[in-house]
């Protein structure tokens, strides 16, 4: 069987990339930067990209700490089967079958149908991947998010440019100083929008990696299961 420590690595690595990102930020903030960051923003669209980034990256978190046990199970099955040893084979398959968690219970029904059709592998494809497609529309999403606050802070600078009445000291003052304010919008969203956008993607495609490793390996699975080696009591 395979150890758990090492299904265990992988919520861990996800989880040192956020120590590693929180030491990051806090360095920032340590400087003064992450605080210019959000205090210039007059459109709080920064603001707006880190509350997503962060709701996703947790959401990503939980997904991962709950796919590490999944992964277990899987590979366990797998050399059970391999090995033709009913009662493991049962007992995995119950930990599937009696799970709340949609996901095992769609690798039990995927396996004991014993069923290698097309339609049944896309069907038990997309019900494993589906929820990742919200996470790449948030991390587009992100990125256009930053592209909107560009504009708004191109907007702010034009708009300092068409209230002016004369060219005296003051009035250039004021209207460099409201230029200034829209250029650090512009520039500090589309930052946000960028950086958040790139560490979601890859937050994603870590969890994408995993979530079709248990989709060929179940495959595998199925590929050498029969239906005489399981024989689950639905009383129990």
């Amino acid at each position: 069987m395979i150890d758990k420590n090492i299904s265990d690595l992988i919520f861990i690595k996800w989880f040192i990339g956020v120590i590693f990102f929180l030491i990051f930020i806090f360095i920032l903030n340590y400087l003064g930067f992450a605080y210019t960051l959000i205090d210039n923003d007059a459109s709080y669209i920064t603001s707006l990209i880190f509350i997503i980034f962060i709701y996703f990256s947790g959401k990503v978190g939980i997904e991962l700490f709950y796919l590490r046990t999944r992964y277990l199970h899987v590979k366990n099955l797998l050399s059970m089967i391999l090995k033709r040893s009913k009662s493991d084979i049962n007992s995995i398959l119950k930990i599937f079958q009696y799970s709340k968690n949609n996901d095992d219970q769609s690798i039990f029904f995927y396996v004991t149908s014993n069923t290698d059709s097309d339609s049944a592998k896309e069907n038990f494809e997309y019900s494993l991947t589906s929820k990742l497609n919200t996470g790449w529309l948030v991390a587009d999403g992100l990125l256009k998010l930053g592209l909107i606050g560009t504009v708004i802070g191109f907007i702010i600078m034009l708009s300092a440019i068409t209230e002016i009445d004369g060219f005296d000291f003051t009035m250039m003052k004021e209207m460099l100083q409201n230029m200034s304010r829209g250029m650090e919008v512009a520039l500090y969203t589309t930052l946000s929008g960028l950086v958040s956008s790139i560490l979601l993607t890859i937050q994603y495609s870590y969890l994408e990696h995993y979530t079709y490793k248990i989709f060929y390996i179940t495959n595998n699975c199925l590929s050498h299961f029969s239906s005489e080696l399981v024989d689950i009591n639905q009383n129990d």
